[in-house]
């Protein structure tokens, strides 16, 4: 054995048995129970029960959204540059790559329903379909990517379902004229996923980006900041859900492998860095008027909020990732994919609070913000956003109905890659 690889994991820890899986689904079903409540106390008494007012129109749906818009997109990503470019060493953590954009995919579209208020007009998108409008065409790339990454799922699975018998393999074979078809098939659907899922998370920025009244986001630089954060974000998940896939033994594959998406995620970490050092330095540095909403992040109310995902979510994952003997620790690459995520988290939110909680003209009286101050005023020109449990209970819900997708998709697909065809 050489000094410089280090032997495969054991597949140590089998895989949790009925009771351990059946306790699992039933609090997953629990939190879906009173997620779907809380949805449907929201749906009949208005968003007056979230924490949004007219400042803040925008709160955790819209958070969550663009959180798992980054998570799928960083995924899918990671799935097809390893296709696209060769990189062989990816090819045991493509399928779980790939399904973890498309669970992802899925949960940030079921985000927009609770944030629409009246989900049952969301027809009228469609039937009055605006094309200078970017909600449209980020609803139409969520639509076509969650299609698109559906299909991708299926086609690295089909060939194993097939030899299983599995109804869900649709009828193929395994014939080896079939699977060199197949072959093409994944290579030629790399070259379309790569793109979609850049532009799914550049369309989801210039939402933010293209809004000229709000300075704080109104940025070219958003959309490649977005692509660098869903790049972290994305790649730290797939080291987490592959470091516990193999320790239920779903999974095999070398250390080495966690320590090269390690240094991946700390490169990934550098350049995320760099575009939120760039955006401040020029937003501040002038001076000028439009810089106040940096000037609030820096030494302002959001101050603390800035420092942690700058020294905590981007410096200390960056530090331990640096550090050779720890990359190729895989606890340590875990805790540092985590806290990138956090960190990328924390950055998503900075961006709701501190592009919405102050009025565009900071004159009294404000804006109405719907709530009795009991000072005999409704109006202000800022609003700090807390969400209600309402929102939290419905947060709950969705997320743990993605992981009961993850959870019933491990189980029923196959996840090891085969050595070779």
């Amino acid at each position: 054995m050489s000094a410089t690889t280090m032997p495969a994991a054991p597949a140590a820890a089998p895989v949790p048995g009925r009771r351990a899986l059946a306790l699992w689904i039933g609090l997953l079903l629990i939190l879906i129970a009173a997620g779907v409540a809380a949805f449907a106390y929201q749906f009949a008494t208005g968003l007056v029960v979230t924490g949004m007012r007219n400042t803040v129109m925008w709160g955790n749906y819209i958070l969550f959204f663009m959180f798992f818009v980054g998570l799928s997109a960083g995924g899918l990503i990671v799935a097809s540059a390893g296709r696209l470019f060769g990189v062989k060493a990816f090819k045991p953590i493509t399928r779980l790559a790939v399904l973890e954009a498309t669970i992802a995919v899925v949960l940030a579209a079921t985000f927009i329903l609770p944030d629409l208020g009246r989900p049952e007009r969301l027809l009228n998108i469609f039937l009055f379909f605006n094309p200078t409008s970017p909600m449209i065409w980020d609803i139409t790339i969520v639509i076509v990517y969650m299609g698109l990454s559906a299909f991708y799922v299926w086609l690295y699975a089909r060939a194993d379902l097939a030899r299983r018998g599995s109804w869900l393999a649709l009828g193929t074979g395994t014939s080896e004229r079939t699977l060199a078809r197949e072959e093409r098939l994944k290579s030629a659907m790399a070259w379309v996923a790569l793109p979609a899922a850049i532009l799914l998370h550049s369309i989801t920025a210039w939402i933010f980006g293209l809004q000229i009244s709000r300075g704080f986001w109104y940025s070219s630089i958003m959309a490649p900041m977005f692509i660098t954060s869903a790049l972290v974000s994305g790649m730290g998940l797939v080291i987490l859900l592959a470091l516990v896939l193999r320790r239920l033994g779903r999974l095999r594959f070398e250390d080495d492998l966690v320590a090269m998406l390690g240094g991946l995620l700390g490169t990934f970490i550098a350049v995320e860095a760099f575009l939120v050092f760039a955006e401040y330095l020029t937003a501040s540095y002038p001076g000028a008027p439009e810089g106040a909403a940096v000037a609030r992040m820096l030494v302002g109310p959001y101050a603390p909020l800035f420092w942690f995902e700058v020294g905590v979510g981007l410096g200390l994952p960056f530090v331990v990732l640096a550090i050779h003997r720890l990359r190729r620790d895989p606890r340590a690459v875990a805790a540092a994919s985590g806290v990138a995520i956090l960190g990328i988290f924390v950055h998503r939110l900075n961006l709701v609070l501190n592009g919405l909680s102050y009025a565009n003209i900071q004159l009294p009286p404000g804006l109405p913000v719907g709530v009795d101050q009991g000072a005999g005023t409704s109006f202000a020109t800022s609003y700090w956003y807390v969400p209600t449990a309402v929102e939290w209970l419905i947060v709950a819900g969705i997320l743990a109905f993605g992981a009961l997708l993850f959870t019933i998709a491990v189980r029923v697909l196959p996840m090891q890659e085969p050595e070779a065809h």
